[in-house]
């Protein structure tokens, strides 16, 4: 592909969008005169420079460069052009550069296509096996939970850093990312590459059966190629209600419950050590103890807990950082295996900044700073002048 159709293609982009040269240039920090280059093809851009024009128009690598959509860039194009409100934007852009990016690391350093492990072949062994995908019952997210815990050898125990535990043992990249409220997470999946997204603009809990409510939607090869979810708890269609059975069964195990409890009453103590134990949400806490599965608290029970602030009921339980359990922490993910390809990239020259900054979406000039004092610098580039 030619420089000068990659120029045209982004000039013919830039008009349809109203832009002038100014203003576009401004965007990627170019002149007007530079942006007349590019679009004449007199200018080379590199990959991360590319990627960087795409985020400024608003599209696709694939439909900056012109080329079949496939894989990573396929699925980048689907999770912009699925139906949602505008107000899903922030987690549909984010999604968009993580695959963007990924695709291009695919170009740039061979990454492979990320997979399952020996275990998790095992548990997607099982769900055919057993006919899961099909089954759309409540039951069958708690099944789930049973053969992914077996499977993976975690027994009755908490579950630590779950989008760890995603990425080793099922391929699915986790990005975690403060994207506001409207979304609470989203699950692109294709046929080879799939990625999730959970917002930290929420506490730790609910970011947790966030995360485990999208795994189930992987597990079980949702057909929506793109899942765009609001708020998990308020859940009504029987896929949505499988898939809150799982997280439940998932973060909070029947005998796990119980081992913590022993004989003790379930008063704001309890509640506030189990909270803390399994990472997980007061609601979803209640909802699960009162689960006909569990049947450690009654349905009247819960309900009249759900009248209180969990906030108010760690205080009265004497937990020392209630606001650590309840309050959203804003934290910021990718997937390591990205970020180790691209940083390596960009320290032996295969990779450019702007790539780096689309990943980390940070501007390209304090993460060059930042990477610089962390001792992390591209290749020096051999000056043919000093020779003279």
């Amino acid at each position: 592909m030619s420089d000068k159709s990659v120029g045209e293609r982004i000039a013919a982009l830039r008009i349809a969008r109203g832009l002038t040269g100014e203003q576009f240039g401004r965007a990627l920090g170019l002149t007007k005169s530079q942006v007349s280059k590019v679009e004449s093809g007199t200018r080379k851009l590199d990959i991360s420079e590319i990627a960087l024009v795409a985020d400024a128009l608003g599209v696709t690598l694939a439909e900056v460069l012109g080329v079949e959509r496939r894989g990573s860039l396929a699925l980048a194009a689907r999770v912009m052009t699925a139906p949602g409100r505008d107000e899903t934007a922030p987690a549909r852009r984010r999604v968009r550069q993580v695959l963007e990016v990924e695709a291009a690391l695919g170009d740039a350093v061979g990454l492979p296509a990320a997979g399952p492990s020996t275990a998790g072949a095992a548990v997607l062994e099982q769900i055919h096996v057993e006919g899961l995908a099909d089954t759309i019952t409540m039951g069958c997210g708690a099944r789930l939970a049973e053969i992914v815990r077996e499977r993976l050898g975690l027994g009755r125990a908490p579950i630590g850093d779950l989008p760890a535990l995603v990425e080793r043992h099922f391929g699915l990249s986790a990005v975690t990312w403060p994207v506001g409220k409207a979304v609470s997470g989203l699950c692109a999946h294709g046929a080879d590459v799939a990625l999730m997204l959970v917002s930290s603009s929420f506490p730790v809990g609910h970011q947790r059966f966030t995360a485990a409510h999208e795994l189930a939607h992987h597990l079980l090869t949702d057909p929506r190629e793109v899942i765009i979810e609001g708020d998990v708890f308020a859940v009504s269609t029987p896929p949505e209600r499988r898939a809150n059975a799982f997280a439940a069964a998932l973060l909070m195990p029947a005998d796990g419950l119980r081992e913590v409890i022993k004989d003790r009453a379930i008063d704001e103590v309890v509640i506030a050590e189990l909270m803390r134990e399994f990472g997980v949400s007061y609601t979803a806490l209640l909802y699960r103890l009162a689960d006909s599965a569990v049947r450690l608290i009654s349905t009247k029970d819960r309900d009249s807990g759900l009248q209180r602030a969990p906030t108010s009921v760690l205080r009265a339980a004497g937990d020392p950082a209630p606001t650590e359990l309840t309050w959203p922490d804003d934290a910021r993910r990718v997937p390591p295996r990205l970020l180790s390809a691209a940083q390596q990239g960009y320290q032996n020259g295969r990779v450019g900044l702007g790539l780096l900054a689309a990943l980390l979406d940070e501007e390209a000039d304090s993460l060059y700073t930042r990477l610089a004092e962390e001792g992390m610098t591209p290749p020096a580039v051999h000056d043919d002048m000093g020779d003279l």
